[in-house]
Formats: structure tokens, sequence, C-alpha cells
């Protein structure tokens, strides 16, 4: 009887220091992995700041660009295709003759739409409307007037899209691109100053920009509109949104 409750008491024993070493062991790893979980969290955790720069070059157009529409209304797509020859090949040939290259003269945009009347019996299709685009690029500043007078009498109904514009505008616009990273760093780099901190790296960047349509309008309206228009100086504009982060 002595034999056996001495055996129960180092069982007990040797039970409760198996079981104290195992909560240990779980309680060092525990606490391990505590420090591993919380240690990235605190390394990510950084701000960033967003500014937008732009840049702007001046440049005098040099050039301009004008799109002629040419119409015809009628019942068969036939007639009205030969009549729109007809013009075309009036038209492309005076541009020639005023000096304008044939790879500046486009004229392959071509539209067909049914065109439709009010009846006492409702609605009915009464023909079609043939279109045709002229769009052209000339150099000769001082020569627009004497176009727009020379098409508009040889079958254009509408002139749409005149811009004054420089042949060169697209490494223009590089520059002003360049010009407005440049800003975008200057302001960043001014924002974190009064803040206290620093501008850290590059983690986003984004172009933005655009370019405002002409209005369409009556060949006739449009020629009395230009007739006082002088090209002047034009500013070719760019936009990007950069976002750094902040060194603190």
């Amino acid at each position: 009887m002595q034999n056996l409750l001495i055996f129960t008491k180092t069982l007990i024993v040797s039970a409760a220091l198996l079981y104290g070493s195992q909560s240990y062991a779980h309680s060092e790893t525990s606490s391990e992995a505590s420090k591993e979980s919380a240690s990235p969290a605190a390394n990510t955790a950084s701000g960033t700041i967003t500014v937008q720069g732009v840049g702007a070059i001046d440049v005098t157009p040099n050039a301009y660009s004008v799109t002629f529409i040419v119409e015809e209304q009628g019942s068969t797509v036939t007639k009205l295709n030969g009549q729109l020859e007809n013009d075309l090949t009036s038209i492309v040939s005076f541009l020639l003759e005023e000096g304008i290259e044939e790879r500046y003269i486009q004229s392959m945009q071509v539209r067909l739409s049914p065109r439709y009347t009010n009846t006492p019996q409702g609605r009915e299709q009464d023909g079609f409307t043939l279109s045709r685009e002229i769009a052209i690029t000339s150099t000769d500043l001082e020569n627009y007037d004497r176009v727009l007078d020379g098409v508009l009498k040889r079958g254009v109904d509408r002139i749409q899209q005149f811009n004054f514009i420089n042949m060169g505008e697209a490494s223009v616009y590089q520059k002003a691109l360049v010009t407005a990273v440049a800003d975008a760093k200057n302001r960043a780099q001014m924002l974190a100053k009064e803040l206290g901190v620093e501008v850290g790296e590059v983690v986003a960047i984004s172009e933005s920009g655009g370019n405002m349509p002409i209005p369409v309008m009556r060949a006739d309206t449009f020629a009395k509109e230009m007739s006082l228009s002088l090209p002047g100086q034009e500013s070719v504009n760019a936009r990007v949104n950069v976002t750094f982060t902040i060194n603190q």
C-alpha cells in the first residue's frame, strides 16, 4: 500500500512538470508570433501626398486645319453618289490649285442615312441624305479666307473643326509635359516643407488634359466669323497627377 502511494505521488509530479513545460513552450511561441505579426504593421504605416503639375508652352500657329461637309439629298444612292463625286472633284482640284498638298487632303469619310418626312399617314421615308467629309491642313495662313470662299462656291454645305495649329505641336507638348512633371515635384516639396516632412518616391503618376471642340455652324456663318480672326499665339498645356510617399 505504501509503495502504491509513492508511485501515485511520483506520477502526479511528473504530469505537473510535463504540463508546465508545455505551457511555457506555448507561451514562448505565442509571444514570438505576436512580435512577428506586430512588426510588419509598424513598417508598412506610411503616408502619401498627391499634387497636380501644370506645364504650358506658348507657340505661334504656323498652319490651320479645317473639315468641310458636302451633302446631297435624293431618292437613289447611285445618283447621290454621282453628284457628290462631281462636287468632290471640283473641290479637290481647287484645293490643289491653291497650293494645298495632296497628302494634306483627306476625303474618305462617307455617311448615308434615310430621310423621313411627316405626312397625314404618319412618318414616311423620303429618300436618303449622303454626306462626305473633306479634311485639309495648310501652312498658308494668309490664304485661308480665299480657300473658304472657293469651297463654298463649289458645293460645301458646312464647315466644322477649324483650328489654327502648330505643325510641330507634338514635340511642343512633350516639352510641356516635362515642365508639368517638374512643377508637380516642386509643389510636393513646397507642401512637404510646410508640413515638416520630406518627399519620398513616386508611387503613381497619370496624365490628364484635352481640347475643346469647335461648334459646327453653317458655312456662310462660319466664313463671316472667321473674317476678323487672327492666329496670334496659343498655349500648349499639359497636366499630370503625381503621388509621392512621405518620409516622416
